[in-house]
């Protein structure tokens, strides 16, 4: 019997045959090697050796194959449990048994690249008529306190499904939906509800992290290397904080408010092209495929997203909490900040130009800027903050800055125009103040969109099974299709979030003031007074004098001002319909605790007659916060709502009672962060 030889390569070369050649070299029609990957000739070359064509089988189908595949077709489609220990799901573990060298490297590429992120689209989130219904509840709600992404260029991406073609378009969209959903859960429920889709939603905390996962797994492991960036990059990572913010994630919320404040400057606010030019966006000198000189969609969007990133760091420092990585520091000539974004809406900005309304109609970015207006006041006290400190100004030197900061704030309300002002019917009790930044707190919210329908307010859905129509006062039926009246809708929200804010920002002067007055006090008690000399004295009597009477006029003015802004803040919580609070949701709450905490905190001597009276009072305010709608957050494991939950979910609220009392032990909001 003859031993059958082994075949040496050595001996004769021709008996070796390659596997499988690279791409480039298959491409060339050249002989590749096994010295890699990556091959002498892609070496050669100094080009990426990759293997990522598709193999095809020479000859006729193997039928025992088909029919395997067909049979195993099935059990992977169907829902079930995990894969259970040792099971391959497209992660190596260990060697792969019998695949090649090339295929084996080829597989760790397609890890590495994200191979989950190349087979999500838009349904990974929602059935497309459920995510089509909650990007128009975005920019019915959301957009008008953070306008961005610029809608039509959206909706357009939106209809030609670039989810499926461009990784970063899902990334946005996924978070966008988030905010949505942390800002507002009772819009995604509802719409999940009438398509039987409850099961994806069993609380909002569980749609809002699959929206966080759906974002970053689209981003891959290499979106941080990625080049250029974008302003679709930057308003994920905005969404992506916010979402967290919302839900108390405070350590997420830091990470993507910083990521997102990189981002900008990196794409232009820091560069102003010319000394004494504003920073832009429009340019193409991160993309310099853009065939466009200036982009204007851009350049707004940009500027957007740089003033919500202002207002939602000062938002924060007045909480009394500062994070190193999310400081924005004062504008300067050399590195100032971006101008305001133009007062006009969407429509109306294209690419290669804007066009300006002739009648000065009010927009949507006109609320905006009146919200950056607010928190700009700020900005005296936050460069020297940031700078020196306050404490090392002179006692007048802060009290005059306080007492103009504080002007500042209260003559932005007078200069709303009609849109976004409370209406004119005074409220009888208010008869007696003679205030007129008052006059701006003193009647309810227009009444020209409820005149229309009655009291509106958002229905709970009717669950699965329960074809109910809508009724009459239901929101979201009044404007559908109408839309005179979701702009009208939308001017109201944007009323809620600019009287809260604006009152958030007095409360915060004024507190500032008591307390650096404290300080002064406590200083000067303890220093011994000096001995000088009569000629001196008398010649500083005059100054002393006036000190004297400026101090105690800016006194009265902030002790007449904590007086007003209780008045104020119950009003306004009185007047301001859930409507328009519940959209606004995560980005009042934490401004109404500030203003609540400062009521409850206030040493009793600092305290007026109405404070005292107003402390009873403020069950009621615990009755407006409750009407926000508690947001059902919960844990990931929870099981779904039921109907008895949503019936139960107002109720939740009633724990800021007990979180309110907190504040007197802990140090307001910021001592829980």
């Amino acid at each position: 019997m003859t031993t059958p030889t082994t075949r040496d390569s050595s001996l004769n070369p021709k008996l070796t045959r390659l596997r499988r050649a690279c791409d480039m070299c298959s491409q060339r029609k050249v002989k590749c090697d096994e010295s890699g990957p990556p091959c002498k000739p892609c070496l050669d070359l100094q080009v990426e050796c990759t293997f990522n064509r598709e193999l095809k089988r020479r000859g006729p189908p193997n039928k025992h194959a088909q029919a395997a595949r067909a049979a195993q077709r099935p059990r992977l489609a169907a829902p079930g449990p995990g894969p259970g220990p040792g099971v391959v799901t497209g992660v190596v573990t260990g060697a792969v048994t019998g695949a090649s060298p090339h295929n084996a490297a080829q597989t760790l590429v397609a890890i590495a690249e994200g191979p989950a992120a190349a087979r999500l689209d838009a349904e990974a989130i929602a059935p497309m008529p459920v995510l089509e219904l909650l990007v128009d509840d975005f920019f019915t709600y959301i957009h008008p306190l953070c306008p961005f992404p610029h809608e039509p260029t959206f909706r357009d991406a939106f209809a030609n499904r670039q989810d499926r073609t461009h990784p970063e378009f899902l990334s946005l969209l996924a978070s966008m939906i988030g905010a949505l959903v942390a800002s507002f859960p009772r819009s995604a429920r509802q719409h999940l509800k009438s398509q039987h889709s409850t099961h994806l939603f069993p609380r909002a905390i569980v749609m809002i992290e699959k929206c966080r996962e759906i974002a970053l797994d689209t981003r891959g492991p290499r979106w941080a290397a990625k080049q250029p960036k974008t302003l679709d990059d930057a308003a994920t990572s905005y969404f992506l904080g916010l979402a967290a913010g919302y839900t108390l994630n405070v350590n997420l919320y830091r990470y993507f408010t910083a990521e997102c404040l990189t981002l900008i400057r990196e794409l232009g606010f820091h560069r102003p092209r010319n000394p004494g030019e504003l920073p832009t966006f429009g340019g193409h000198d991160t993309n310099p495929t853009d065939p466009l000189p200036f982009h204007h969609i851009k350049d707004q969007i940009g500027k957007r997203i740089f003033w919500c990133l202002l207002l939602g760091v000062r938002s924060f420092s007045q909480l009394g909490v500062s994070h190193a990585e999310l400081v924005i520091p004062p504008s300067t000539p050399s590195l100032p900040y971006p101008a305001l974004p133009e007062n006009v809406d969407d429509r109306w900005i294209m690419a290669n130009e804007i066009q300006f309304s002739e009648n000065n109609s009010v927009t949507l970015l006109t609320g905006f800027r009146f919200a950056v207006e607010i928190y700009t006041t700020m900005n005296a006290i936050v460069s020297v903050e940031l700078v020196y400190g306050m404490s090392t100004l002179p006692w007048p030197d802060q009290r005059a800055m306080l007492r103009d900061a504080l002007i500042a704030a209260k003559d932005i309300i007078d200069r709303l125009p009609p849109e976004l002002q409370l209406n004119a019917n005074h409220d009888p009790s208010n008869n007696n103040n003679n205030s007129s930044n008052n006059n701006a707190f003193a009647g309810g919210l227009d009444t020209t969109f409820d005149a229309v329908v009655g009291d509106l307010q958002y229905v709970p859905p009717a669950y699965p099974g329960h074809h109910q129509p809508p009724p009459a006062n239901d929101v979201r039926n009044v404007i559908k299709g109408n839309a005179q009246r979701r702009r009208q809708l939308q001017y109201e929200i944007q009323k809620a979030n600019i009287f809260v804010s604006q009152l958030a920002t007095r409360s915060y002067f004024v507190e500032l003031y008591f307390n650096l007055r404290d300080i002064h006090l406590a200083d000067a008690n303890a220093k011994p007074a000096a001995p000088g000399d009569d000629a001196a004295d008398e010649a500083s009597t005059t100054a002393k004098e006036a000190e004297e009477a400026e101090a105690e006029r800016v006194f009265e003015l902030m002790t007449a001002e904590r007086e007003l802004i209780v008045q104020n803040l119950l009003h306004v919580l009185g007047a301001i319909s859930q409507r328009n609070l519940e959209p606004n949701g995560g980005s009042l709450i934490n401004k109404i605790r500030q203003v609540a905490s400062t009521l409850l905190n206030d040493a009793p001597e600092r305290k007026g007659p109405l404070a005292i009276k107003s402390e009873g009072a403020l069950g009621r305010l615990i009755d407006f916060l409750v009407k926000l709608e508690g947001t059902g957050h919960g844990n990931v494991g929870d099981q779904s709502m039921t109907q008895q939950d949503e019936e139960e979910e107002l109720r939740l609220w009633a724990s800021l009672r007990d979180y309110q009392q907190q504040f007197a032990t802990i140090g307001g909001y910021a001592g829980n962060l």
